[in-house]
C-alpha cells in the first residue's frame, strides 16, 4: 500500500492539508497551521487566523484581534503559545448515570530557533486505575489514587534541513490513519493510535511538500511508564497522496513489540494495524471519512476495524455528522463473542458547533452494540 501510494505521487503537484474534514476548503498543508506538519496541537498565527477565518461562525469581519492568543496578544517571531481546556459530560441514557469532569486542560509550546524546533505540552488530568488514557503520559503523580496527575502528551526536538523535511526526537503521535479527536472511535482506540496519551518516544523523518504528506516513526517505547517489559518498541508510519484538490488518499502501517501486555503476562506481545484511509470533498459543505484497518496480535486471529463518516456544514462552524464503525478484534482463545471473532457494529451521531473563535461546543450520541446509549457533551477552549 505504501508503494502504490508513493507511484500516485509522482502524477503531479499541489498542497497537502490538515484537519480531516478541513480538505473541503482546498487550502495549504498542515505545516502551514500547526508547527506539527502533520497536524494537531500548537497552531501557528495563519491557523489562528484561519480558524477565525473558515473553522468559526462568523460575527464579524475577519481576521480581528480574537484570533490572536487569549484574543488579543501579539505573539513573539518564531514562539508559539496554545492551549486546550476540554470538559466532558456523559449521560448513559440506558441507566440514567451521569458524570462530569474535565478531560483536558493542557498548555502547548513551540519554539524555532534558526532550523530547530523545541516542541512540548504540560497538563493536568484525573488518573484512572481502569482507564489509561491519560495515565500513559504521566509525569507526576499516583496513578492508584485516581487523583491529579502531571501529564506531557508530546514533546520533541526537531532539525530542520529544509521546508519539506523535518527530522525530530521525542514523544510524538504515532502517525497512523486519520488524525481526528474522536480518541475513543474503535479506529484509533483499537490501533492505540490517539493523541489523548498513545504518544511513543523515538525519532521520525516528516516530509510534506506538494502533493505528498508522509511520516515514519521509529518507537523506542513510552518511558513514562515505568515498567520497561510494557514498552512498544517497533516502528508506525503514515503516508497520504493529493489525487486532486479535494481528495486524498492515505495508507498507514505499524508494527509495535512489547516485552508483556501486562504486569500478569509473561509473554512477549506483538500487534500489527495495516490500513488505507480517504478524505474526500466533492462539494464544499459536505466530506466524507473512510479508514480500514487490519489488525493482528498475539494470542488472537486477524482482526480488522473500520470506520465511515458524512461531515456536512449547512452554515459555517455548524457541523453535522454521521459515523458508522465496526472492530472484530480477532478471535481470542478463550472462544468468540461480540468484537471478537464476530463483528461489532456501531453509530455516531454528531453536533459540532466552532461558534466563536477558540470555542467549540460539541454533542455526540455514541450507539454501540452490547452497550447502552452514551451522550456525550464537550465545551473545548483552544488558544
Amino acid at each position: 500500500m505504501f508503494a502504490l501510494t508513493l507511484l500516485v505521487a509522482s502524477l503531479g503537484a499541489s498542497a497537502a492539508h490538515a484537519y480531516p474534514f478541513m480538505i473541503r476548503h482546498g487550502f495549504a498543508e498542515c505545516g502551514s497551521c500547526h508547527v506539527d506538519p502533520m497536524g494537531g496541537e500548537t497552531l501557528t498565527q495563519m491557523g489562528r487566523v484561519m480558524g477565525e477565518d473558515l473553522l468559526s461562525t462568523p460575527w464579524a469581519t475577519s481576521p480581528s484581534a480574537a484570533s490572536k492568543l487569549l484574543f488579543a496578544i501579539d505573539q513573539p517571531e518564531n514562539l508559539y503559545l496554545g492551549g486546550s481546556l476540554r470538559a466532558l459530560g456523559l449521560a448513559n441514557l440506558e441507566t440514567g448515570k451521569k458524570r462530569a469532569f474535565p478531560m483536558q486542560a493542557d498548555v502547548t509550546f513551540a519554539a524555532v530557533v534558526g532550523k530547530l524546533t523545541l516542541a512540548g505540552s504540560l497538563g493536568v488530568s484525573r488518573a484512572s486505575s481502569r482507564y489509561e488514557h491519560s495515565s500513559k503520559a504521566r509525569l507526576l503523580g499516583n496513578v492508584e489514587d485516581e487523583a491529579l496527575i502531571l501529564v506531557s502528551r508530546n514533546h520533541w526536538l526537531g532539525y530542520r534541513p529544509n521546508a519539506a523535511w523535518l527530522v525530530r526526537l521525542g514523544r510524538i503521535n504515532l502517525p497512523f490513519g486519520i488524525r481526528t479527536p474522536e480518541h475513543t472511535l474503535w479506529v484509533r482506540s483499537e490501533t492505540l493510535t490517539d493523541r489523548e496519551s498513545d504518544q511513543q518516544h523515538g525519532a521520525s523523518v516528516v516530509y510534506a511538500s506538494g502533493r505528498l504528506r508522509a511520516e515514519l516513526l521509529g518507537s523506542l517505547g513510552n518511558f513514562q511508564l515505568a515498567d520497561d517489559r510494557l514498552r512498544e518498541r517497533g516502528y508506525s508510519g503514515h503516508l497520504e497522496v493529493l489525487l486532486e484538490p479535494r481528495l486524498a488518499l492515505g495508507a498507514s502501517s505499524l508494527l509495535l513489540r512489547a516485552e508483556s501486555e501486562t504486569a500478569m503476562r509473561e509473554s512477549a506481545v506483538v500487534r500489527q494495524a495495516h490500513g488505507a484511509s480517504v478524505r474526500y470533498s466533492p462539494a464544499t459543505p459536505l466530506v466524507l471519512l473512510v479508514e480500514a484497518d487490519v489488525l493482528s496480535k498475539t494470542g488472537s486471529s486477524v482482526g480488522y476495524v473500520g470506520m465511515a463518516g458524512i461531515d456536512v456544514e449547512p452554515v459555517q462552524g455548524l457541523h453535522l455528522a454521521s459515523t458508522g464503525e465496526i472492530v472484530d478484534r480477532g478471535k481470542p482463545p478463550s472462544g468468540v463473542g461480540l468484537g471478537r471473532g464476530r463483528p461489532q457494529l456501531g453509530a455516531w451521531l454528531t453536533l459540532d458547533w466552532f461558534f466563536g473563535p477558540h470555542v467549540e461546543l460539541r454533542v455526540d450520541l455514541v450507539l454501540r452494540q452490547g452497550r447502552g446509549e452514551l451522550l456525550q457533551t464537550q465545551l473545548h477552549l483552544y488558544l
